[in-house]
């Protein structure tokens, strides 16, 4: 079985004053609860063997703590400009384009589109937190990605 992990980013921290949307770094609290998340989803038995992302700071600051955590090598880690841009269409075109010997991908975005995909997925209302995690199962190849076939695992809801 493959699995799919949608991560919101990290809490940014808006004490930057003049820093565009997109350079809006991680603040320490958001650096916290991604590491704590990323061991709540060790624990939980699910290894990242590959994390598509924003290219926003942000997002990508979260890919590479969960990458780090994981001991995922940062090189599969890979930007996709169309999750910054809110395009649920990028979402599934990059899932369909993975090699098949990826069995679990973090996919790393920002709200409201990755509530949206959550709840769209899970056929119920979700509202993703920062560096809350909903993970769903898939069985088939990567190449005929169907959402309406994913089979939810888990919520992992920030602690703190």
């Amino acid at each position: 079985m493959k699995v799919i992990v949608l991560v919101r980013h990290g809490k940014s921290d808006w004490d930057f004053l003049g820093v565009s949307d997109f350079n809006r770094p991680l603040s320490e609290r958001g650096i916290r609860d991604v590491l704590a998340q990323g061991q709540a989803l060790l624990r939980e038995g699910y290894r990242p063997d590959y994390i598509l992302t924003s290219p926003a700071i942000r997002a990508w600051h979260t890919a590479h703590l969960l990458a780090q955590v994981s001991s995922l090598s940062h090189e599969a880690v890979k930007p996709d400009m169309g999750f910054y841009r809110e395009d649920r269409e990028a979402i599934e075109a990059a899932l369909s384009q993975l090699p098949e010997e990826v069995s679990t991908v973090l996919l790393v975005g920002h709200n409201p589109l990755w509530s949206e995909v959550a709840s769209a997925w899970s056929g119920e209302p979700l509202e993703l937190a920062t560096s809350e995690m909903v993970g769903w199962g898939w069985t088939g190849t990567w190449a005929e990605f169907e959402a309406r076939q994913l089979k939810r695992l888990f919520y992992l809801r920030r602690t703190g």
